[in-house]
């Protein structure tokens, strides 16, 4: 018999069994949120050399066929530079919550944050925050997700705040679910979601969350999406139904 829920009888969804971790997801949350700050700061995902050093530089294999030859910036692999990474340090970063800054808190094998991608015909330019926020001027971009997506957001605004003076950027929550991190100079905004199913669950309050069973409306997505839907830029993710 399925242990009783303390949710309203309207939540008569599927109890689903979702207690077995996913740690393999980190690592292509981590590669997802590389790539997509290169396309976000160039001029699309398939990017010939310039001399601006935001743009994919493609290596030359002598196989080209045309000088519109793209780069698959999906295909490559990870490799250890401990030269230009980390490109920040947790303890660095004021906005980095506690839960996250292994560093600040006495952790040693941080070898884990030296390692970059590399497609393997092209090679991405070190992040550039200044060209992200100018890409992000006007804009919004939300995380949308679980604790996973968290990080990500939380990875992303450390990427981010180094180069803005602090009288122009701030973080706000709103006592719920929604975080932003504002960048006044660009007016941009930058904010992370919590909706771990993304549709209505018996999981969405971002404090009390950790429940045996999860109890889930899998055709109610409006309470949440009401939140994102001027959004310019979403990045989602979703804890295991």
């Amino acid at each position: 018999m399925a242990k009783k829920s303390n949710l309203s009888p309207q939540f008569s969804g599927t109890t689903v069994d979702i207690r077995r971790s996913f740690q393999s997801l980190i690592a292509l949350l981590a590669a997802a949120l590389v790539v997509g700050a290169v396309y976000l700061t160039a001029e699309s995902g398939y990017l010939v050399q310039e001399d601006d050093e935001n743009v994919v530089q493609r290596r030359s294999t002598g196989n080209e066929s045309s000088e519109n030859t793209r780069c698959d910036l999906f295909s490559g692999k990870w490799v250890y530079d401990n030269e230009s990474y980390p490109l920040y340090k947790d303890y660095e970063c004021k906005f980095m919550s506690d839960q996250l800054a292994c560093g600040k808190f006495g952790r040693k094998d941080l070898d884990y944050q030296h390692w970059r991608w590399q497609p393997h015909h092209c090679d991405l330019p070190r992040f550039n925050a200044t060209a992200l926020l100018e890409r992000l001027r006007n804009k919004r971009l939300v995380f949308v997700g679980d604790s996973l997506n968290r990080g990500q957001w939380v990875s992303m605004v450390c990427l981010l705040e180094k180069a803005i003076p602090p009288r122009l950027k701030y973080m706000h929550n709103n006592g719920s679910s929604l975080i932003t991190f504002k960048a006044k100079e660009y007016n941009a905004k930058i904010e992370f979601y919590w909706a771990p199913l993304l549709v209505e669950s018996n999981s969405d309050d971002p404090v009390n969350h950790r429940l045996p069973d999860r109890i889930i409306r899998a055709q109610a997505i409006e309470k949440h999406a009401r939140h994102w839907t001027d959004a310019n830029i979403l990045i989602f993710n979703t804890f295991r139904w």
